[in-house]
């Protein structure tokens, strides 16, 4: 059979996009990725509506925070430094534990406010480098009394993050969010259980946490991406 050059030129086109097709496929992430940097933070998240927090002097937040380690701002990458409102290395994230993550054992990040939130979505945004460190199986919770907690999001799975500093984000009633909210909480708690390099070198790192929802008493739906007309996301100009 006699094969043209036409229809080899075709066979090797339909081949090639099915290989990018695999490769676009294999780098697939839950969440929508929002890009890279503190540009790419929605800003103006429940911590910090007015964007005007303060870390080096724990001011101007609208939350409480409390961690299982490290239970400040700045100082050796404390835990606190996840609500800054930036991303960077050094006191700009959050790393690297006690030590590491032993099996059994978790770490955990809370923000506490005085009023019940319904959680409409958040992101979480990796740190600057040694993508090992980089959580792979952690956890979004809710509570309303701090200490009995209510799971939201769950991830168990390969590493979210394909860049560092990146940027992603959840939303509720999304396929690759989390499920719808009817219950509102003044506790929401980051709990990560293991790591990429775990159990060997299990150290941990987060570059940053958004919370975004409304008061449990006029809970409606509000697009994530609206920042420029809502209190949900500030420009970063206004900094």
């Amino acid at each position: 059979m006699k094969i043209t050059k036409t229809a080899l030129a075709l066979t090797g086109f339909l081949l090639m996009i099915g290989a990018i097709s695999v490769v676009e496929a294999g780098i697939k992430t839950h969440g929508e990725v929002l890009g890279v940097g503190t540009d790419a933070l929605l800003g103006g998240d429940l911590t910090d509506p007015e964007d005007d927090g303060l870390p080096d002097e724990d001011t101007n937040y609208n939350a409480k925070f409390t961690a299982s380690d490290e239970p400040a701002f700045g100082g050796g990458e404390s835990a606190f430094n996840v609500f800054d409102n930036l991303l960077g290395g050094g006191n700009d994230k959050w790393c690297c534990g006690p030590g590491g993550i032993a099996e059994g054992e978790v770490i955990s990040v809370t923000a506490e406010f005085e009023e019940a939130y319904v959680l409409s979505h958040f992101t979480v945004s990796s740190a600057n480098d040694v993508p090992g460190r980089d959580p792979i199986k952690w956890e979004i919770h809710g509570s309303n009394d701090g200490e009995n907690f209510t799971p939201i999001y769950s991830r168990d799975g390969e590493n979210l993050f394909t860049e560092r500093l990146q940027v992603i984000l959840f939303e509720a009633g999304k396929v690759d969010g989390f499920d719808v909210q009817t219950t509102g909480y003044k506790f929401f708690r980051f709990v990560t259980m293991k790591t990429e390099n775990w159990p060997d070198g299990a150290y941990f790192q987060l570059g940053e946490l958004e919370y975004f929802g409304t008061k449990v008493a006029d809970a409606t739906a509000v697009d994530p991406k609206s920042k420029l007309t809502t209190t949900w996301g500030s420009l970063k100009t206004q900094r």
